[in-house]
Parts: C-alpha cells; sequence; structure tokens
C-alpha cells in the first residue's frame, strides 16, 4: 500500500521555481514588438483565411460573429493566466512548464503533450491552407495536377482527396528559416505580418462597399442552425486564438521576459479579436452564407460582387499570413520538446542546442517532418477538429495552476526592478499591464517560507484570514476543493450539452442534476475562499481569483464537450502514445525523479558497521584511571 501511495506522490512531484532560474542557452533578442508579432503572426491567417468562411457556411451562419466573441472571451480569461505564469517563470517550455510547478509533473506532461499536438496539427493546416491560395493563384492548375497524374483517394474520409506535395514543400521551407536562427525567424514573421495586417484592412475597408444587411436581416438568416451551432463553431473558432500562448514559448529568447510577455499576450490578444471580428461581420454581410465558398471565402466574395482584382490581393495576403503563421507554430512546438527534453521527460536526443544558431535543430527538424507527412495526407477539417481539444485542455490547466498557486505555502515572489536585461519599452507601456514594485533592486525571488506559520483555517474569521499563511494542511483542502469545481464544472457542461433538450422541456430530473452540479460548484468556490491564501506577488496577477479563473475553466470545458465524437478517439489514441513514453522512458529519467534519487543516496555512509555489532567506548575517565595505573 505506501510503495502505491509512493507512486501515487512521484506523479505528482512538482518543480521548485528556484530550480527554475539560471542560465539559457538560447540567445535573448526579442524585445516586446518582436514577441508581439509572433503572437499576432501566430492568431491572425489560419482561422480568418480558412475556417471563419467553412464555419459560416456549415455550422453557425453568420452567427459565427458571435462565436469568435465567445471564444476570444475564453482566450482572453486564459491569457490572463498565461500572462501571470510568463511574467513569473519565464522559460520555454510555457504552459508545461506552468504545470509543472504548479500542478505536478503527470500533469505537466499531459500539458506538454498536448502542446505539442496543437503546434503540429496547426502548422500542418497552415501548410495545407498556403498550398490552397498558391493554388487559386495558378489558376487550380497544380492541384489538377496532383489528382490527373501523381494520385487521388476521394472514398478515405479522414485523409484529404490527394496528396498535396506543394504544401510538404512549403514545410520543408519554413522549417529551415527556423533552423536558421530566431532573429532570422522573427524578420520573416515581421515582414509577413505586416503584409497581413495591410490586407486585413483591405478586406474590411473594400467590403464596407458591398455589405448587404439583407444578409442578417432576421434570425432564420442570422443564426440558421441556432445555439447549439454556435457553441460549436465556438470550439472550432479556438482554432483563431491558439497562436498567443506560443509568445510565453519564447521566454528563454526574451530580453525582458517579465515585462515584454504579458504585455505582448494582452496585444496579441486584442488585435486578434477586432480582426477576426471584423472580417467574420463583413464576409457574412457581402454574400448569404450558404454561397460562400468552401476553400477560399473572402477571395471568391468580392470575385462574385464583381471586384476580381481583390481576389489577387487577398490570396497573396493569406500566402504571407498562413506562412507567418505556420513558421510560429514551426519555432513554437521545438521549444516545447526542448523543454520537455531537458526535463527528462522525452529523450534527452532532442535537448541539444545547436551552438551557432542557439536552436534546438533537433527537435525543429522531427517538427518538421511531422508537419510535413500530415499536410501530404490529412483532412484538414480534422485537423481543426484536434487541435481544438488539445488547446482547451492547455489553458484548462494553466487555469487551474493560477487557482491553486494562490494557496500553496512557498511560492516565492518575483520582482523586476532593475533586471539584468534591458529593453527599450515605453513607460505608458510598462504601466498597462506590469504590477509596480514597492522595491527596487535587482531581481530577485523572495521566499518568505521560514517565516509561515501553519494554522487550522476551519473557522477563521475574515480578518484572521488576511493575517494567516497557508500550511499544508489549507494547501491539501485547497487541492480537494478545486478537484470538485472542476468536477461539479464537467458535470455541470455535460448536462446543459446532453440534457438540453430535457431541460429546454423543463423535465425534473435534467433541473435536479443542472442544480446538484451547481450546487457542487457553490461549495467548492466557499471552501476555496475559506482557505489562506499567501501573500506571493508577481509584475502581472490574475485580479478576481479564484473567480475569473474558474469562469475560464468553465467555458474550455464547455467547449470541449461540444466537440465530436472522433475527435475524443484521436485525442485517446494520442495520449495513449504519449503516456507509452512518459511511463516507460520520462517516468525514470525525469530531472526531478534523479535528484531525489541521489537526495537519499548523499546520507548512505561508506563502511556502515552491521546492525549487531557490538561497540564498546571508553569513557574518559577510564582512560586516564588506565594510563596512571
Amino acid at each position: 500500500m505506501s510503495s502505491c501511495r509512493n507512486f501515487a506522490l512521484s506523479l505528482l512531484r512538482r518543480r521548485e521555481t528556484l530550480q527554475i532560474e539560471g542560465e539559457s542557452l538560447l540567445r535573448r533578442c526579442l524585445n516586446t514588438f518582436d514577441l508581439t508579432a509572433l503572437g499576432v503572426g501566430t492568431v491572425i491567417g489560419a482561422g480568418l483565411y480558412v475556417v471563419t468562411g467553412e464555419l459560416a457556411r456549415d455550422v453557425a451562419g453568420p452567427a459565427v460573429v458571435i462565436s469568435f466573441f465567445i471564444a476570444a472571451a475564453a482566450a482572453f480569461l486564459s491569457g490572463l493566466c498565461y500572462a501571470e505564469f510568463s511574467s513569473r517563470i519565464p522559460k520555454a517550455g510555457s504552459a508545461y512548464i506552468y504545470t509543472y510547478v504548479a500542478l505536478g509533473e503527470l500533469f505537466a506532461f499531459i500539458v506538454g503533450w498536448n502542446m505539442i499536438l496543437e503546434y503540429l496539427i496547426a502548422a500542418a493546416s497552415l501548410a495545407r491552407s498556403c498550398s490552397e491560395y498558391i493554388n487559386s493563384i495558378a489558376g487550380g492548375e497544380i492541384y489538377k495536377f496532383f489528382i490527373n497524374d501523381i494520385a487521388s483517394w476521394k472514398d478515405i474520409t479522414f485523409l484529404g482527396p490527394f496528396p498535396d506535395f506543394l504544401a510538404m514543400a512549403i514545410g520543408v521551407i519554413i522549417t529551415v528559416i527556423v533552423c536558421l536562427g530566431v532573429q532570422h525567424s522573427a524578420i520573416f514573421n515581421k515582414i509577413t505580418t505586416v503584409i497581413n495586417i495591410l490586407v486585413i484592412c483591405f478586406v474590411i475597408i473594400a467590403g464596407l462597399f458591398y455589405v448587404e444587411s439583407n444578409n442578417w436581416s432576421s434570425p432564420k438568416k442570422f443564426a440558421p442552425y441556432g445555439v447549439s451551432g454556435i457553441l460549436t463553431a465556438a470550439g472550432s473558432c479556438f482554432y483563431a486564438f491558439v497562436g498567443f500562448d506560443a509568445i510565453a514559448t519564447a521566454g528563454e529568447e526574451a530580453i525582458n521576459p517579465k515585462r515584454s510577455l504579458p504585455l505582448s499576450i494582452m496585444f496579441c490578444l486584442i488585435i486578434s479579436f477586432l480582426a477576426y471580428f471584423g472580417v467574420a461581420t463583413v464576409l457574412t454581410l457581402i454574400l448569404p452564407y450558404h454561397r460562400l465558398s468552401r476553400f477560399a471565402p473572402l477571395a471568391e466574395a468580392f470575385a462574385t460582387r464583381g471586384f476580381p482584382a481583390a481576389r489577387y490581393v487577398i490570396s497573396i495576403g493569406a500566402i504571407c499570413a498562413t506562412s507567418s503563421c505556420l513558421m510560429c507554430n514551426s519555432f513554437a512546438a521545438p521549444r516545447v520538446v526542448y523543454s520537455m527534453a531537458s526535463d527528462g521527460l522525452l529523450f534527452s536526443f532532442f535537448a541539444k542546442v545547436n551552438q551557432r544558431t542557439f536552436v534546438p535543430v533537433r527537435a525543429t527538424v522531427l517538427d518538421g517532418l511531422i508537419v510535413c507527412t500530415l499536410a501530404v495526407i490529412m483532412d484538414i477539417r480534422q485537423l481543426v477538429e484536434m487541435l481544438s481539444i488539445g488547446t482547451l485542455v492547455a489553458y484548462s490547466m494553466v487555469a487551474l495552476s493560477v487557482l491553486l498557486t494562490r494557496y500553496q505555502p512557498g511560492v516565492p515572489s518575483v520582482t523586476i526592478e532593475g533586471d539584468v536585461y534591458q529593453e527599450n519599452t515605453r513607460k505608458w507601456l510598462k504601466k498597462l499591464c506590469c504590477k509596480k514594485e514597492d522595491k527596487e533592486g535587482d531581481y530577485e525571488v523572495l521566499s518568505n517560507e521560514d517565516e509561515k506559520v501553519q494554522q487550522d483555517t476551519d473557522f477563521m474569521t475574515s480578518s484572521d484570514m488576511e493575517k494567516a499563511e497557508p500550511s499544508p494542511e489549507s494547501c491539501c483542502r485547497a487541492s480537494f476543493a478545486a478537484a470538485s469545481l472542476v468536477l461539479g464544472i464537467t458535470g455541470l457542461c455535460l448536462t446543459l450539452t446532453l440534457a438540453y433538450p430535457h431541460l429546454a422541456k423543463k423535465e425534473v430530473w435534467a433541473i435536479l442534476l443542472a442544480c446538484f452540479f451547481g450546487l457542487v460548484i457553490l461549495m467548492s468556490l466557499m471552501v476555496l475562499e475559506r482557505q489562506p491564501k499567501n501573500d506571493a506577488t508577481f509584475p502581472f496577477m490574475v485580479p478576481g481569483c479564484p473567480y475569473l479563473p474558474t469562469i475560464s475553466i468553465f467555458i474550455n470545458v464547455l467547449l470541449v464537450v461540444k466537440l465530436k465524437y472522433w475527435t475524443y478517439v484521436r485525442f485517446g489514441i494520442w495520449m495513449v502514445l504519449g503516456f507509452f513514453i512518459y511511463f516507460f522512458y520520462g517516468y525514470r529519467h525525469s530531472n526531478e525523479a534523479l535528484s531525489s534519487h541521489d537526495e537519499v543516496h548523499q546520507y548512505i555512509l561508506p563502511d556502515t558497521p552491521p546492525i549487531k555489532q557490538r561497540v564498546e567506548v571508553l569513557q574518559p575517565d577510564k582512560l586516564k584511571r588506565t594510563h596512571r595505573e
């Protein structure tokens, strides 16, 4: 029994913040503008030029604008959580390392493994999307050649209709650029992102001359698929906002990460939402939703309305946008692999960094091979659905990590005044998102663990709660409350989704079930409010904890349960493969496992006498008496 308990505890071993600080093998050369461009380049492109028209046509209709709003709200709440951790732990692992510090090793592996899936699928679908726009400019001749002269397999639903070797070639080119170094990647990204923004402005301004309000004139025209379609589309709309977490993967390459990372995340989400909302509005007002093209909705919409020149402008912009997004995802995935390999959870072969380019080349090449393979054969619709579930799981874990961090004892504070790495950032930008510290001095980690007093907080008043410090007992209670909170949220989301027809009919059992899970959520929040919070401070902190992280978890879980059955099947297969790697390799080679093993062995002394050996010690008086005689 004790061995099972020790095994379970070993799965929850956490990284210490002090162990994370240290010199990085990567080069710090990215400022706030570079990081914001990295996020915007990742976010704006894929959903704008690929998914928007498809969702409006087949899933939500013009009400896709509401779906984007729901997805953006969930992404913004998740962005707040990422901003806090990025200012506290500026490392390359992003959500993986955040979860490792707050929740433990097994949860960290789940998050990291899903992040790899997220970036791989995003990059593969983007390579195929870029190929589609190049084919559009070429008049469809490229795809005709692939279908007629190479191969096609239209009867296999989960594969693309033909092997897209153009997408594979694009993936190879982007992989080479990423391998050349972060500065080359940043220059390429900024150029393509500027072109992308200019095209978006062109679409919105030019589209205003062709809008028809009749396309939104009735509820049937605006939301033809109802509330269910809006929520279903919102899950896929998360594809549009998955890029902001790529900013956090550049934590070891940012000049001033504790300040520039949270700023960049906020700016990225605001700019991206405005772009998606504006383009989706114009697109569904230009043409009725059922007339939108499946492959190039924006370009075909303008061509249909008598503006054929816009088709080529949009196609060029789409190529730049998807290329930038592809590069950013190809940039982020190797950083996660590198971080996990450095911690021993993945093969150490991928932890090597090239001494000339300061890039994890081996991890980057592996990423490129997988992306190119997926881009050749997979169907983009299947890729988008798998992308949503992996992203939502990672976002939920980060939100839960922020919530639990407040109740953990010994959490070190972080200051940024006088940071070693300086950056030319405007003062008003610093004040906008970054918390001003009361103390000045060099960057330091402040831990008050030795001063904390363990107290029983079951019957504390509110004034006592403010003075109390978390203890292992209160942290345990908070953990159980958080687990109950997640279970209650999951149950409520399943009830609202699966039993929605019964709730609409006001059936008693469905109402009681929803009330039960709602009561579990309220009771869990009440227990959390009764527990003392630590006084740790970071440059950026999520306000309204535990309520905002709870709302973030609720939205993420609600979107997860709306996904299709086959999405869970593919996700389960991916996780089975991940657990096989973890339990047969990562669990034993983890740095945390090796360090704890070393700590045990350092107390074993050589030449230890047997337990039953009799040892006689002569007293000093007896020795003196013997010498005198």
